[in-house]
């Protein structure tokens, strides 16, 4: 599979990368519960990699 392909080669390059695959499901993710799934793994792919510490940091109290 292409994906799986993929993700060894960003391994073997010396990347970082996560391959998450869903039971029952084939390139295209139809069932709910399995699109909130990627959704919640984008989000924290986002905050991990795109937000600045200052943005996830909680605010001080006073």
């Amino acid at each position: 599979m292409g994906h799986e392909r993929l993700y060894q080669a960003i391994q073997g390059n010396g990347g970082h990368a996560r391959h998450v695959s869903l039971p029952c499901e084939a390139h295209g993710y139809t069932a709910r519960e399995s699109v909130e799934h990627t959704l919640a793994e984008r989000i924290a792919w986002f905050d991990r990699h795109v937000k600045s510490p200052q943005a996830v940091a909680p605010p001080a109290l006073e």
